[in-house]
């Protein structure tokens, strides 16, 4: 639920250095500003007339506040918009919540179009593959509930917005992918398209994590007599922590000195266990730095050609040693963070990486504590890659190349993930997908 753009930079780059004309920031930022309801900010970077509601945290907590502060005492600036003329600084995000509602693009976008008569909407069904007669895409082959075969017919388009992980597994089993993949799971070749799959790109990250003096963060919430509170208080008022987000606060910090923020934090009075394992049985805290533009790429594949089998990723995060190093930067800070005034009296002892831990320059311990801690920030992105050439899986107007009437409309398509949270752009992509339709005549 945080409403993160990115940076100008991230679209401009879209367009010069991936060809992606028409989608500098000057393109998308119209489309930004008119999707939105923001309750606090109307200027020229905010709308307020949207559909999707833009809201200040619910519930504040105050350790978010006091790392907030620990922030600005490390060198960070204070900013209350992230979203505005720059991205640096320290503060609290803006969500996608409000009231305590959730403000998903199904509430916003899709709830209140239910009534139409040119909309129907099928939960529980399987996509399994299009069919594709003669280089066009013509309908979608799914399964129901019961396992049902159903065939849905295309009058015109078909509309691919199955995120990065589905969206290239759809088309590869429609046989719109690299010759050798199809191949090897017995799938004929409709379309050869060596990127469908590739390019695939994760924000990761690394908690520096301390314990918290008394009972003064989220742990243990959501059981017994505490949980049963943020129940009614939830249920009777709209109010207390069942209302927020709980990731309400963050930075964004240029740490390499290049003149735009590379790597952003995001702080929390919890903190879960390591990748795998179960949550911390204490109350701690965690300032978690994580990589904005990941330069690490890995790629897409098939389990099988069963629809139901989930697809295989080789995610290759951290193999670029650029990524590493950002995580390095990122990580002294938060500890820089950890040693300021504003949090002497509520933390205690460093969870991770752990006081025996060094991060100064050349330290391989933490290196070897980084690569067992990392963990997706759940951003994948890039698998269906737009581009003005060909070999890009959409074209600039996010139609398959090569197959008519089909296209992608989801974050497979960014040519580089943005700088941030991909809930706000992925928003935006199906925005301008609808535009690029063309209105029947």
């Amino acid at each position: 639920m945080i409403y993160m753009r990115g940076q100008h930079r991230d679209y401009d780059d879209w367009a010069d250095a991936h060809g992606c004309r028409g989608w500098a920031y000057k393109d998308v930022l119209p489309v930004f500003r008119r999707q939105e309801a923001n309750t606090r900010i109307s200027d020229a970077y905010h709308g307020t007339q949207g559909k999707l509601v833009v809201d200040d945290p619910c519930a504040a907590h105050p350790v978010s506040r006091q790392i907030i502060a620990a922030a600005v005492s490390a060198g960070v600036p204070e900013t209350d918009d992230f979203n505005g003329a720059q991205q640096t600084g320290a503060g609290w995000y803006q969500v996608t919540a409000s009231g305590g509602q959730r403000q998903s693009a199904a509430h916003c976008f899709l709830k209140p179009e239910l009534d139409r008569e040119n909309l129907t909407v099928l939960t529980g069904h399987l996509a399994c593959r299009l069919r594709i007669e003669n280089r066009r895409a013509v309908a979608v082959e799914a399964r129901d509930t019961a396992g049902a075969h159903v065939t849905i017919r295309a009058r015109r388009e078909i509309v691919l917005a199955a995120g990065s992980f589905h969206s290239p597994k759809l088309l590869m089993l429609s046989g719109i992918g690299p010759r050798d993949e199809l191949h090897r799971q017995g799938i004929d070749v409709v379309h050869e398209a060596d990127e469908v799959g590739r390019n695939y790109q994760d924000h990761v990250g690394a908690p520096v994590t301390r314990h918290l003096v008394g009972a003064t963060g989220l742990h243990g919430a959501d059981r017994g007599l505490r949980a049963l509170k943020h129940g009614i208080d939830y249920v009777a008022f709209r109010r207390g922590l069942l209302t927020s987000n709980l990731l309400q606060a963050g930075a964004c910090v240029d740490t390499d000195g290049a003149g735009r923020p590379d790597v952003q934090f995001n702080f929390a009075p919890f903190a879960p266990g390591a990748p795998g394992q179960a949550p911390l049985g204490f109350h701690a805290l965690q300032i978690h730095p994580m990589t904005m533009r990941p330069k690490s790429r890995g790629r897409l594949g098939l389990r099988s050609k069963d629809p139901n089998d989930a697809p295989k990723f080789y995610s290759d995060v951290l193999a670029h040693e650029d990524d590493m190093d950002t995580l390095r930067r990122g990580v002294r800070l938060a500890r820089k963070m950890c040693e300021q005034p504003e949090l002497k009296d509520l933390i205690a002892e460093e969870v991770w990486p752990g006081p025996d831990i060094s991060s100064k320059a050349g330290s391989n311990r933490l290196d070897d504590a980084i690569r067992a801690h990392a963990r997706t920030i759940f951003h994948p992105a890039g698998t269906c890659r737009m581009g003005p050439t060909p070999s890009a899986v959409v074209d600039l107007e996010l139609r398959v190349n090569g197959i008519e009437g089909l296209r992608v409309a989801d974050c497979s398509v960014m040519p580089a993930l943005v700088s941030g949270n991909t809930n706000a752009p992925t928003l935006i992509i199906a925005d301008r997908a609808a535009d690029f339709i063309p209105v029947s005549g």
